[in-house]
């Protein structure tokens, strides 16, 4: 089944790899009523193969009654036993995954929102970090950092400012490096220079700084959008947990992007950038299971996806403002 997906990938956009989520599980109290303490972290996979045929791509009749986009899908992925041959689904380094179970997220890739340039130098900078920039590795299609030895740990940026990124809700990029490097997050600021417009992905805590493969790409794919407060980057099965800040001044109003800022640590090396976009995601809802064998497994799916971009851009700021 999977090397079907890989071929169907080369023919139709119906086949290609979608993100797996499934919400962190909290505790409950002896009147079952859900707390505030987690008992099984989320799961965040990117890079899943699967093919996806849609039925109803978006339901404009039903959205009408509110502002929620619904739509029916149904999506073939690899069996089981497949799965759980992907290094973050192994149940031998993440035993928080099982099964794939109902109202588990599958996200799938709407479209591109806005592609950071990687071909060439133009926009990236130097922050704290001694580095310098080429477009040259893989190809053209990789950015390569080259890290000096002296800071060890620091920032570097990407500006383009006014560049529109209101649609997007998901932040995605592939890292390699050529020696010990460490991923510590991602601060994207939006309309503005100060804190208050930071929208901040950083590790919660020094364990979760994510060493960077020199082998394989680690793929990274985050939320962008408002009312997330945590997220988590998993490699080789294992989580690293990372926090979401908000600045005051950010909101899912009328912005645009002001500069990218990575924070990472290491000296002395390079680090392979690629693939790096905003994107607008389309979120499938498992609700049933259509057919389970041991080729493949059926899901049938609802898209239930957040606001109305019109609507975002008419209201601004004032958008969902108490």
């Amino acid at each position: 089944m999977t090397g079907l997906l890989k071929k169907l990938s080369f023919r139709t956009g119906q086949s290609r790899k979608i993100t797996y989520y499934r919400p962190p599980i909290y505790d409950k109290d002896d009147y079952g009523v859900e707390s505030n303490s987690v008992v099984s972290n989320e799961i965040n996979v990117p890079n899943v193969n699967a093919y996806i045929r849609n039925i109803v791509d978006k339901d404009y009749v039903v959205e009408r009654g509110g502002h929620t986009i619904t739509g029916k899908a149904r999506i073939y992925l690899p069996n089981l036993t497949t799965l759980k041959n992907y290094p973050n689904l192994n149940q031998d380094t993440n035993n928080l995954f099982n099964d794939i179970t109902g109202f588990d997220t599958l996200i799938d890739y709407d479209r591109t929102v806005y592609a950071v340039p990687v071909s060439s130098n133009t926009g990236w900078a130097a922050g704290t970090m001694d580095a310098s920039f080429s477009g040259e590795g893989y190809g053209g299609t990789t950015l390569t950092a080259t890290f000096g030895a002296i800071p060890v740990s620091g920032t570097f940026t990407y500006t383009n400012a006014g560049i529109n990124i209101l649609e997007s809700d998901r932040l995605t990029f592939q890292l390699k490096a050529s020696g010990t490097l460490y991923f510590k997050g991602v601060n994207v600021y939006a309309s503005g220079t100060t804190a208050a417009w930071k929208y901040g992905i950083n590790a919660s805590s020094t364990s979760s700084n994510v060493l960077i493969p020199t082998g394989s790409w680690l793929t990274v794919d985050i939320p962008y959008t408002s009312g997330t407060s945590l997220s988590s980057i998993y490699k080789d099965g294992i989580r690293y947990g990372f926090s979401v800040t908000q600045g005051a001044s950010w909101k899912n109003g009328i912005f645009a992007l002001n500069n990218l800022e990575f924070d990472v640590s290491g000296a002395s090396t390079e680090l392979y950038l690629k693939n790096l976009k905003f994107y607008k995601s389309s979120e499938w809802s498992v609700h049933r299971v259509n057919d389970y064998n041991d080729e493949y497994m059926v899901f049938d799916c609802v898209r239930t996806t957040g606001v109305r971009d019109k609507i975002r851009r008419a209201y601004g700021t004032k958008y969902n403002t108490p």
